[in-house]
């Protein structure tokens, strides 16, 4: 970890102190340039968007993603990890001493001794922190980062004074609320020459997707695959990020034990047979150093054992690019589709574990992943519609075999409506059974009688309906 300097902490109270929250929305976009000639995206939070934060964006890749969730037709929780991932910022925050890992904890005590200060107020101590894609937001681990942090907020508070002076706020500033249909932005950006602000503007294209991994599979590789025997199964795949971070086995831990490395979000693919549903694999990454390795490793296994399908289902471009160029070169139908629903139910699972695990409540659970029900024409929700449907009618099966009145009403309510040769089997199977067990109203067994005959017997046959096994 990198000691963060005394200045750094400075500028972060001033920052703080100065409420850019209440001039700024986090809509509101503006670039720094540094002397390396990078842009960095900046965003203000804080007031009713939540507690004061300052995200200092070093890519556009991060910007992107945040525009992908903010834009997306619908928000869930697959989306805000998929935003999770492509992060990378600095991260300027105000936490409560809970929420610091004892090593800023320390750092920043002694700046409060040294500063004489004492800690008043909820979210008092400011916390600087890191993410890079796939990624975890970690303590700084070179001081380049924490460098780069002073140099953006020395710019920024100089830019927070020319607004706070009565300047036109458009001059610095890209309210991105009015550009919401907009395929190029034009972002306003200031840098500081040491004397004075200078003025630029920084282009900026939206919608780029994100680059997904293609394995480059060698001849060696591709022979082996193209020996398995051919097969006429269809493969449904579903590759994405994992919510849960994960330490490397072999990470390197500070005096506090605390990883030096941020931890790093794990991808995950899962293939299922079409036919069967059967669980063919599911792979994670186990290492940050190949994030793809295994799963890719696993995937050539799979072929090898159980032959090449006729075609691989995909529904994401995650999946999409890592079949690619394995399809071509063996020959199976790479097969995208917009959604596969039957997904959901798998994907739900693997989320709801994970939440579950990190203390959500099931009212939780449900709000973020119940979203993905939301979709009336969905394979899951016609799902649970069929489950709710088949709870209820053995529920009512089972009511007629354990009560004679309850029987006897079922009887006259569906003979009264016409509907006797509607009731599903599983009622009707149980209510026969009433017959045979209870002593039912003559009348009303005559219709049990009748709709039997008519349902398991030949229009000609007209013997009696008794007990006897042979005619049930």
């Amino acid at each position: 970890m990198v000691m963060i300097p005394d200045k750094l902490f400075d500028l972060a109270f001033e920052f703080k102190s100065a409420k850019p929250w209440k001039m700024l929305h986090p809509a509101q976009f503006f670039a720094v340039i540094l002397s390396d000639g990078k842009p960095r995206f900046c965003q203000v939070f804080g007031g009713s968007s939540g507690k004061p934060a300052l995200w200092i964006h070093n890519s556009e890749q991060s910007v992107q993603a945040y525009l992908r969730m903010v834009h997306s037709k619908q928000v869930n929780f697959y989306s805000k990890v998929d935003y999770l991932v492509e992060q990378e910022a600095y991260i300027l925050t105000f936490e409560n001493k809970a929420a610091m890992a004892p090593s800023e904890l320390e750092t920043m005590q002694k700046y409060l001794k040294m500063r004489e200060l004492k800690p008043s107020g909820s979210g008092f101590y400011p916390v600087f922190r890191v993410t890079t894609s796939r990624h975890r937001t970690w303590m700084y681990r070179d001081k380049a980062e924490a460098d780069n942090t002073l140099a953006c907020l020395q710019i920024i508070m100089k830019l927070l004074e020319h607004i706070k002076s009565g300047e036109e706020i458009d001059k610095y500033v890209l309210d991105l609320r009015l550009h919401t249909h907009d395929k190029h932005l034009s972002i306003p950006a200031v840098s500081f020459n040491g004397q004075e602000l200078s003025r630029e503007v920084v282009d900026f294209t939206v919608g780029n997707k994100p680059k997904y991994y293609q394995p480059r599979w060698n001849d060696l590789q591709v022979a082996r695959m193209k020996k398995a025997k051919k097969t006429g199964a269809i493969w449904v795949a579903d590759q994405g990020p994992l919510p849960e971070a994960l330490i490397n086995e072999d990470a390197q831990m500070n005096e506090y034990g605390e990883a030096i490395k941020a931890p790093y979000f794990p991808e995950m693919m899962a293939v299922f047979d079409e036919a069967s549903g059967e669980l063919l694999f599911m792979e994670t990454s186990t290492s940050d150093r190949d994030i793809y390795g295994n799963i890719a490793k696993c995937l050539m296994n799979t072929i090898i054992d159980m032959g090449c399908p006729m075609t691989v289902r995909v529904r994401n471009d995650a999946t999409e690019a890592m079949f690619k160029g394995l399809c071509s070169k063996l020959h199976i139908k790479l097969d995208r589709r917009e959604s596969i629903p039957e997904l959901d139910d798998f994907r739900c699972d693997i989320h709801a574990q994970w939440m579950e695990g990190q203390g959500f409540t099931e009212e939780e659970i449900n709000q973020e992943l119940g979203k993905v029900f939301d979709d009336p024409d969905s394979v899951p929700s016609k799902r649970k519609k069929e489950n709710n449907r088949a709870e209820m009618l053995a529920s009512i099966a089972d009511s007629l075999v354990e009560d004679q009145s309850a029987a006897e009403e079922f009887i006259k309510y569906a003979s009264s409506r016409g509907i006797m040769d509607k009731v599903p089997d599983i009622v009707f199977d149980n209510l026969a059974d009433a017959v045979l067990l209870f002593d039912i109203e003559p009348e009303l067994e005559k219709l049990v009688k009748a709709e039997f005959r008519r349902r398991y017997y030949e229009d000609d046959f007209d013997d009696d309906f008794d007990d006897g096994e042979d005619e049930y």
